[in-house]
């Protein structure tokens, strides 16, 4: 079952999947997934740099087994990303 992201947010930002492994295999599952959850494929960016998020985007990590989304909800005057974890999605692989 998967769970509608999209619909979950009023997401207005930026979507960064960081996978944290360099199997294709993988990643493209995960990819497949995201896109079961309303996540269009072309706006997810492969990108591990959080400084670049700001308030409102998302980002998704791989934590062995699973996708974990959070969700941006402050970035400081001082670059501090302040995240809130919102889901987490089975990755049965």
């Amino acid at each position: 079952m998967y769970m509608r992201l999209m619909t979950d947010f009023n997401l207005i930002g930026k979507i960064f999947f960081a996978p944290n492994t360099s199997d294709p295999d993988l990643i493209a599952k995960a990819k497949t997934i995201l896109k079961g959850n309303g996540i269009r494929e072309d706006l997810i960016e492969i990108n591990y740099n959080v400084q670049e998020l700001n308030e409102g985007d998302l980002y998704i990590s791989y934590d062995p087994p699973d996708l974990v989304v959070r969700k941006v909800y402050a970035k400081t005057p001082s670059g501090f990303i302040k995240m809130k974890s919102t889901n987490t999605i089975k990755l049965d692989y």
